[in-house]
């Protein structure tokens, strides 16, 4: 009784078949890799873009804002009321851009992010104060503030 089956090894067809399955569960393995390095990139970015915001509330809130010894309300020059505008287009004052290193400054070549802010009085209060900090890329930094990378805010109560 003769059989077809060869004793020598794999047929060509068979091989072409192994490797075509082979080369595409590689290229969805490639793809993965691709995708994960992306998106590692976009989250390290966000995360510097957080940082960056919370330095700047942090600056913000640590600003004195209380009374003194007499009863009379201390306000820092660096938190009276903004411009509404403040969070949109680049105020003086309100506006600083940073660079690869986390350095702030009023030298927007090299930055890597734009960085506004913007003090509101709550209404109804004079002792109270709404502080509002959003990091752009500097490429959207003319765009509104919906496309911001991040936006923080906090409320700010003088205290005694």
């Amino acid at each position: 009784m003769s059989t077809t089956a060869s004793a020598r090894g794999f047929t060509l067809f068979e091989t072409l078949v192994a490797t075509t399955i082979l080369v595409t569960a590689l290229t969805g393995i490639a793809q993965l890799f691709v995708l994960g390095m992306h998106l590692t990139r976009g989250a390290t970015a966000s995360g510097s873009a957080l940082v960056t915001a919370q330095q700047k509330l942090e600056a913000l809130r640590g600003l004195a804002f209380t009374y003194d010894d007499r009863g009379a309300p201390i306000t820092a020059a660096g938190l009276a009321p903004s411009q509404d505008s403040s969070l949109l287009e680049d105020i003086e004052g309100n506006v600083d851009w940073v660079d690869d290193d986390a350095q702030a400054g009023d030298n927007p070549d090299g930055a890597v992010f734009v960085r506004r802010w913007k003090v509101s009085a709550l209404a109804g209060s004079a002792d109270g104060i709404a502080l509002e900090v959003c990091v752009f890329k500097p490429a959207a930094s003319a765009v509104s503030h919906l496309s911001a990378e991040v936006c923080l805010s906090a409320i700010r109560t003088r205290q005694p």
